[in-house]
């Protein structure tokens, strides 16, 4: 059986590596994209035969474009995998302005519709293909204060997913988000101990906030032909602080 080729997207940052290093030594062909940092996956690439990186900024459509058409003339994508993020500014709504928003929007939804578009053609010629998004336990009950460009941005991903979930899964196309609640990665570095203390405290399994890898655990599983039947789910790894 041919080693899966596998486009991930933010793959330098901490969970987008986490899923890169992961998968690489699953022994994928794996395409993966950055736009300003690459040293964690640039030893990923120094590792294995079977990585490269590409730079590009995926917020823009031409650069985007010119980007993947160069990996897809040479190969066959199975799965992707989209994990961009900027840093997270903390604002009050009224305070921001629509750019802000675009911004966002520009980053997780435009890319995300772009890029599926570029290599849905090659998965519904297979008639098999996996397509997922990272989005955040956020989409579930009630938001957080001073995060409405970022939260607002993963709803629309969410429809997104849903809505190509509905009309790709008569090609045998699945397209999946996963919402992680808090994760230790640099983006959440910053934030105050006695904050990060009182968030364990409520969660129920083993009292500890997410880690990389339980996001890449699943990743994995659905990037395989395990998960065949699953299409549309928004899966939340949260360790039971989100339960329905």
């Amino acid at each position: 059986m041919p080693k899966q080729n596998i486009l991930i997207t933010g793959s330098n940052g901490g969970i987008g590596f986490s899923i890169s290093q992961l998968l690489a030594k699953d022994n994928k062909n794996l395409f993966l994209v950055y736009n300003k940092n690459n040293d964690k996956i640039l030893e990923l690439e120094n590792n294995y035969d079977s990585v490269q990186i590409i730079k590009a900024d995926i917020s823009n459509s031409t650069e985007l474009n010119s980007t993947l058409t160069n990996i897809i003339n040479e190969n066959s994508i199975d799965a992707f995998i989209h994990s961009p993020a900027y840093p997270i500014q903390h604002s009050n709504i009224l305070k921001l302005n629509w750019e802000t928003f675009q911004q966002q929007f520009n980053l997780h939804v435009k890319s995300f519709f772009e890029i599926s578009k570029l290599i849905v053609p090659q998965m519904k010629s297979k008639k098999y293909g996996s397509i997922i998004s990272i989005l955040t336990s956020y989409v579930t009950g009630k938001p957080p204060n001073l995060l409405a460009d970022y939260v607002v941005s993963k709803y629309a991903l969410l429809g997104m997913m849903k809505c190509m979930a509905t009309e790709l899964g008569p090609s045998g196309i699945r397209v999946n988000s996963i919402s992680p609640s808090m994760v230790e990665t640099p983006l959440t570095e910053s934030l105050p101990n006695k904050f990060k203390e009182i968030y364990k405290s409520q969660v129920p399994l083993e009292k500890r906030i997410a880690k990389p890898i339980d996001v890449a655990n699943l990743v994995q599983f659905l990037c395989s032909k395990n998960s065949n039947y699953i299409t549309g789910e928004n899966i939340l790894v949260t360790g039971g602080s989100t339960m329905h």
